[in-house]
Parts: structure tokens; sequence; C-alpha cells
């Protein structure tokens, strides 16, 4: 009997060695056929992968101690190339498999969803594609299946999911389509859900307010149709909702019951979302993000916002809501961005919002708000962005001296009824990078100080009744400017400014994209140092009284697209420098005395697509050239004593919508090759000397 046991064990242990060694050797001819397929720019794997070692020793590879199985497969970051080849089935111990951050291509082979013992299968950030998978949702152990950042397609799994362990499923931006199966629902463990960047359709399903574990629920820039399902809102261990870029519709809806809610981020923004902000907004007390910007929302503000103690973000802008500012704001001391633009908010602001220590955003452009600016907004250190503009404040700025914004970047105040100077602190807010007070009825010297701006990007004050310093007859806050290198927009345009342009205006940044000193009673001649910006792209100088001639140096503005000198007293030639601007897309130089010949060379810029040269003193014939520019849409020589006949092959001006020859000295027979002009909408050729009548043809547009 005994000896008849001992023969038992003998002969299962040289099964169980046979066993083992065939599975070893099974193991190490699933990793070769793997390597096979791929490659890599240092060849690492074919240098580190080798029979003379132990595939267990091999980097990425790791094996159960004692029985010499593959259970983990970690290759990330190591710029891979190839397709995962249906050999990594055969690793039937394969716990982990992780080949994220590669160059990996092609399909994810199906059989890897019958590894009986799958935990992890990350193979995110490739450029896979074909379709996931079904055995994936079918997979009885696996807990984490990433996806995400490849090319996948197709439609999401229809059939019913059995993934009772799965805790993560992120399939974020791929080409996924069809919708979300209600069997969602039965992985009850999942933790963390993302389809954001898919195509993905249809209802949300309720079902996912089965998900009793869910965290972190991001089905952000879909096409998902629908109401929000009222049960998210009952998981008391979700923490984030984000459903941004959706076609979501109906109202944002609490369960009217009592529920536990650890929400912290919710953003609905950018769908079609209705009704109300809810009455019962204050279930959410643990809110840091509330983002519903950009949707269909009406209603008031709740006068008791400030139950969401813990709110650090408000996002509501784009939408129509009413009523006014609560002063229950000025009470959620966490709160850092109040984004409300572009609604319908009237009434004043709340001196309360000053009491926001540790806000850094505050805007609420375009609404309907009243009354003077508080001036304890201007005393909040923290605040980063204050953005006022297209409402009805009214008043002065305050006079106040020891008001403090070391953090300020962007202040914009314009288009209101804002009265008296430019205040002094404003000066003094270091970070400054745009300053917009356009539109308003500030009046005093525009400030010569604003050099200490030095982080100064945008100074936009056009349109009100700002003066030069009194006396003097340069505009000495140009001078100051010039302290800021890194200028991309000057518009002091529509001011009295009543001053002349220094020959130092060259001294302003070389980033300098944009310059508007338009109807600013400008006298004397164009500096020849503007030829120094050598970023500028428009220049606008149109409606002053600019004398003495187009200065050559003009040409040397490389990237100008627009140059605006209309309705100045500008007398001379054009120079031909202009034509060196191989970039101009606008030329105005209509209402001036400029006199000669048009520069032939003007129909050597490509680019040019409007030009006004109408109301001078041009004679001679119009260059051939021009009639042929294909890309022109708008040229006026109205009002000038050009000669000579409109050529016959006037149809190479294809894309033309506008042409004024009117009160000319044109002559000869009106081309019938106008009627080729396709996109013409106006063309007035009366008061010359064609032959024939209808001068003028009013186009319908």
């Amino acid at each position: 009997m005994e000896k008849h046991i001992f023969l038992l064990i003998l002969l299962f242990l040289i099964q169980f060695s046979i066993s083992f060694a065939s599975s070893s050797e099974t193991d190490q001819q699933a990793l070769l056929a793997f390597q096979n397929l791929i490659t890599s720019p240092t060849h690492f794997l074919a240098n580190n992968w080798t029979k003379n070692t132990s595939f267990c020793s091999w980097f990425g590879v790791t094996c159960t101690p004692k029985r010499q199985w593959v259970v983990a497969l970690a290759l990330p970051n190591l710029h891979l190339q190839g397709t995962i080849s249906t050999s990594l089935a055969n690793l039937s111990f394969l716990s982990v498999l992780n080949l994220e951050n590669n160059n990996f291509r092609g399909g994810i082979p199906y059989e890897l969803g019958h590894l009986p013992r799958l935990r992890v299968i990350d193979i995110q950030n490739n450029q896979l594609n074909g379709s996931i998978p079904t055995s994936l949702f079918q997979h009885r152990r696996v807990q984490v299946i990433s996806l995400a950042f490849n090319e996948l397609g197709g439609e999401m799994w229809k059939g019913p999911w059995y993934v009772p362990k799965l805790r993560v499923l992120d399939l974020t931006n791929n080409n996924l389509t069809g919708m979300i199966p209600p069997s969602v629902g039965n992985a009850t463990k999942m933790m963390n859900f993302s389809l954001s960047g898919n195509r993905v359709s249809g209802n949300i399903p309720k079902e996912v307010g089965n998900l009793s574990q869910l965290a972190d629920l991001s089905l952000t820039d879909n096409q998902l149709t629908g109401s929000i399902p009222v049960g998210l809102f009952n998981i008391s261990s979700l923490l984030a909702i984000n459903l941004l870029y959706n076609r979501l519709s109906g109202p944002l809806l609490l369960d009217e019951g009592i529920f536990l809610s650890n929400l912290k981020f919710l953003s609905i923004s950018r769908n079609q979302i209705s009704g109300c902000i809810p009455s019962n907004i204050c279930q959410l007390r643990e809110l840091k993000v509330l983002s519903i910007s950009f949707n269909n929302i009406t209603g008031d503000i709740p006068k008791n916002i400030d139950c969401l103690s813990n709110l650090q973000e408000f996002f509501i802008r784009h939408n129509s809501i009413k009523g006014t500012i609560p002063t229950s704001l000025g009470n959620i001391s966490t709160l850092q961005y109040l984004y409300s633009g572009s609604n319908l908010i009237v009434g004043p602001i709340p001196p309360e919002l000053g009491k926001l220590s540790n806000l850094r955003v505050l805007t609420f452009s375009n609404n309907s708000l009243i009354g003077q600016i508080p001036e304890a907004i201007f005393n909040i250190s923290s605040l980063e962005v204050i953005v006022f503009n297209f409402n009805n404040l009214s008043g002065r700025f305050p006079t106040t001296t020891g008001l403090h914004l070391p953090n300020l970047k962007v202040l914009e105040l314009g288009v209101n009824q804002l009265e008296g100077e430019i205040p002094l602190f404003i000066t003094n807010a270091s970070k400054l990078q745009i300053l917009a007070l356009e539109h308003n009825s500030l009046t005093g010297a525009i400030p010569t100080n604003l050099g200490n701006l030095h982080e100064l990007r945008s100074l936009i004050l056009h349109r009100n009744q700002l003066t030069n310093e009194p006396r003097e007859s340069e505009l000495l806050f140009s001078n100051s400017l010039a302290d800021c290198r890194m200028l991309l927009c000057i518009d002091v345009g529509e001011n009295p400014l009543n001053g002349v342009l220094p020959n130092s205006i060259g001294n302003l940044s070389s980033t300098l994209e944009y310059l508007n000193i338009q109807d600013a009673h400008i006298n004397g001649l164009i500096p020849t140092g503007i030829s120094n910006m050598s970023s500028l792209m428009t220049l606008d100088f149109q409606g002053n009284n600019l004398t003495g001639s187009i200065p050559s140096d003009v040409g040397k503005l490389k990237q100008l697209q627009g140059l605006f000198l209309t309705n100045n007293k500008l007398h001379g030639h054009i120079p031909e420098a202009v034509c060196h601007l191989s970039n101009l897309v606008q030329l105005f130089l209509n209402g001036n005395e400029l006199s000669g010949l048009i520069p032939e060379c003007l129909g050597n810029l490509s680019m040019l697509q409007k030009l006004y040269l109408g109301s001078n003193k041009f004679s001679s014939k119009f260059p051939l050239s021009l009639w042929k520019m294909s890309g022109l849409l708008y040229l006026s020589v109205s009002q000038n004593s050009i000669e000579g006949e409109v050529p016959s092959d006037i149809g190479g001006m294809k894309a033309i919508v506008e042409l004024y020859l009117y009160s000319n000295h044109f002559s000869g027979m009106i081309p019938t090759r106008f009627g080729e002009l396709q996109n013409l909408q106006y063309l007035d050729l009366s008061n010359n000397s064609f032959f024939g009548q209808n001068s003028i043809y009013p186009l319908p547009t």
C-alpha cells in the first residue's frame, strides 16, 4: 500500500514538473512573439529580452516568486512601436498589462479579454484603433480598464455588462459612438468612469445612479442629450460630475428629499440646460466648483447662495439669469473665481463683495449693472481680474491713494458711463497686463507714468474725453509707454488729445502689433520713427490733421496688414516703399491731398483685399496691374482726376464686391465683362465720360 502511494506521488511530481516546464515555455514564447512585432528607437527590448537570461529577469516582466509564471508586463513610456500580439493571451497568469504612453497601433486583441486573472489593462496614450473587445465588458475579475487617448472607434458595447469588480473605466479621447448602455449600472464597484472626448450620443441612463461607489463621472465633450438623471446626486460617494460640452437639456433638478452629498465639483456648462438654479442647491454643501455657464438658465441667483460656504469657483456666465447680485455672495469667504458675464443682472454692485479676501477673478461684463463700483473692490489684494465692461455703471473712480492691487492683471471697465480722471493707483498695479477703459466719459490727461506697468500688453482708452498734458505739444504719455516692453496693443483713438506725434514713438516696444490714434486731433507729420515698430500689424492714424507726405520708412513695417490714413491732410505721392508691404490686406488713403501717379507696383500686393484711394488728387491713368488683382474685394478711386479707359479684361478682378470709380475722367465704352464679376454687389461709374448709360449698378446682397 505504501509503495502504491509513493508511486502516485512520484507520478504527480513528474507531471507537475512537465506542466511547469510547459507553462514556462509558453510564457517565454508568448513574450518573444510579442517582441517580434514591436521596435523601439534604442532597440532596448531586443538587447534586453534574450534567451541568455531567464525571461523573469527581463525588463518589465514580473513573475510569481516560485512558479516562474508571468503575472505582470509593464512597459510604459518606452516609445515602443508596432502592434500588440495576440500571443499575450497565452500568458494565462497575467494580472497586469501596462503599455501606456507608447506608439502602439492596430487593434486590441480580442483574446486579451479572456485572460482569466486579468486585473489591470492600461494601454492609454497610444495610437490604437478598431473597436474595444466586447470580452473586456464581460470580465469577472478586471478592475481597471484604461484605454484613454487612442483612436478607438465603433459603438459602445451594447450587450449586457458584467464587470462586477471594475473600479476604473477610462475611455477618454477616442472616437467611440453609440449610447451608454443601461447595463453600465451593473458595474456597482465602479469608482471612476470617463468617456470624455468621444462621440457618444443618447441619454445618460438613469442606471448610472446605481453606481453606489462612484467618485468621479466625466462625460465631457460628447453628443449626449436628454436630462441629467436626478439619481446622480444621491450617490454619496460622488465627488465630481463633469458634463461639459454636450447637448443636455431640461432643468437641473435635485432630489426633493434629504440626501447626503459630498459632491465637490459640478460642471454642466455648454449644454442647453434650462430652468432656474435649484432652490435646494444648499443640499450640495460641499461644492467647491459650480459651473453652469453657456446654458439657458433663468431666474435669480438664490439669495441664500452663501449656504455653499465652501464654494471656490462659481461660473454662471452666458445665461439669462436676472435679478440683482445677492449681498450674501460676500459671505462666501472661500470664493476665488466669480464669472457672471453676459446675463440679465441689474442693480448695483453690492459693497459686500469687497469682503471676498481670496477673490482672484470678478467678472460681470454684459449685464445691466448701475451705480458706482464700490471702493472696497479696488482693495482686494488677491484680485487678478476685474471685468465690468458693457454695463451702465457711472460715477468716478475712488480717489483714495492707499488702494492696493498688487496682483491685478486685467482691468476691463469699458462701455459704461464712468467719469473723472484715470486714478493714479492703477499705475501702481505693477502686474497689470490689460487696461481697458474705452467708451466712457473719462477726462483729464492720459497718465505719463504708465511706464510703471512693465507687464502691460494692451492699453485700450478709445472714445473718452482724455487729453494730452496741458501746455505740451507732443504726446508725452507715449514716451512713458516706451518702458512697457511687452506691449501688443495701444488704442487711444477718439479722444481730444490735441498733440503732435513725437519721433520717439519709435521707442515703443518692438512687440507692438496694433497702434490706433484715430480721430484724436493729432497734428504735424507722421514721424519716421514708426519704422522701428517691426511687429506692427495695424497702424491707424485716420481722421486727424496730419500733414506732409507719407514717409517711405513705412515700407520697413514688413508685418503690416492694415494701414489707415484716411481723412488727413497728407500730400505728395504714394511712396513705392508701400509696395514692400507684402502682408498688406487693407490700405486706406482716401480723403487726403495725395497726387501724382498711383504706383503700378501696388498690383504686386497679392494679399490686398481693400484699397481706398478716393477723394485725393491722383491723375493720369489707372495702373493696369490693379485691374488684374484677383483677390481684391473693395476698390475705390472715386473723386480724383484719373483718365483712360477701363480695360476689357476687367473680369480679372474675380473677387471684387464693391467698385467705385465715380467722379473721374474715365472714358470709352463700359466693358461687357463686368457681367463676369460674380461677387459684385455695388458698382458706381457715374460722373465720368463713359459711352452709354446706367453707370450706377446697385446689386442685391
